[in-house]
């Protein structure tokens, strides 16, 4: 059974640039891409964007865990999501950055 890891927050239209090639919260949520696969029980992980709200953009990072510790250990580590964006900080404010922890439906 599978594990989600799922942070998300909002920034303004006028701020999309930063997630272009280069642009400090791409390079954030690459770096999370790069290093996450090297942790124990990592599955795979996924950045996106919502495009039907004009006045927010909404942003929602997941990374999937095969287990309840692996996730865990994960959560715990200086490479949570939550912790790496705020430790980082990128050039745009994480509006209502939210986490919440999902088990997958078998």
């Amino acid at each position: 059974m599978a594990y989600v890891y799922q942070v998300s927050f909002d920034i303004r239209p006028d701020q999309m640039s930063e997630l272009e090639i280069g642009a400090s919260l791409e390079r954030v949520l690459g770096y999370l891409r790069t290093l996450l696969p090297a942790e124990v029980g990592f599955v795979t992980s996924r950045a996106m964007y919502s495009v039907d709200i004009p006045e927010t953009t909404h942003l929602v990072f997941q990374s999937i865990w095969e287990s309840w510790g692996d996730l865990d250990g994960h959560r715990q580590s200086s490479l949570a999501e939550d912790k790496v964006l705020t430790e980082f900080k990128p050039h745009v404010a994480l509006k209502d950055l939210s986490v919440h922890v999902y088990e997958e439906i078998p």
